[in-house]
């Protein structure tokens, strides 16, 4: 009887500590990556957000002469305000990194664009995606 007794008070608590445990522990959201494709479906560029550190990868998959940029942008009343942006122009197969914090509640979006030149001011082709945490 007390064997009984005791197995059911050791599940009940371990059950407990689980339930707590799951409460304590903060939401992780996954990663989030966006690709850049021409007209044909082929692979341009891709930005993407590590969630794990907060580590954002610019990608340029096509050598065709161009570099791309990424960029971070916070949503506040509507605008964007851009936070990071980073050229890639190591050639196609290679990426950039930058870091930043993601708040959690906070609304952003990423984008990723083909350009002619780190301080191309039109880019020829970009993508979006909004993204929280």
């Amino acid at each position: 009887m007390n064997k009984t007794w005791i197995a059911r008070a050791g599940l009940a608590l371990g059950a407990g500590l689980a339930l707590a445990a799951s409460f304590a522990a903060p939401a992780q959201a996954a990663d989030a990556g966006l690709e850049l494709k021409d007209p044909g479906g082929k692979l341009i560029a891709e930005i993407i957000h590590h969630d794990n550190g907060d580590v954002f990868s610019v990608h340029d998959w096509y050598a065709d002469g161009h570099g791309v940029r990424g960029s971070l942008y916070l949503v506040e009343d509507g605008e964007w305000v851009l936070l990071e942006s980073i050229y890639n122009g190591l050639g196609s197969g290679e990426f950039t990194t930058f870091s930043w914090n993601v708040v959690t509640g906070e609304e952003y979006v990423m984008e990723v664009c083909s350009v002619d030149g780190a301080n191309d001011p039109e880019p020829n082709d970009c993508a979006f995606l909004e993204i929280t945490e």
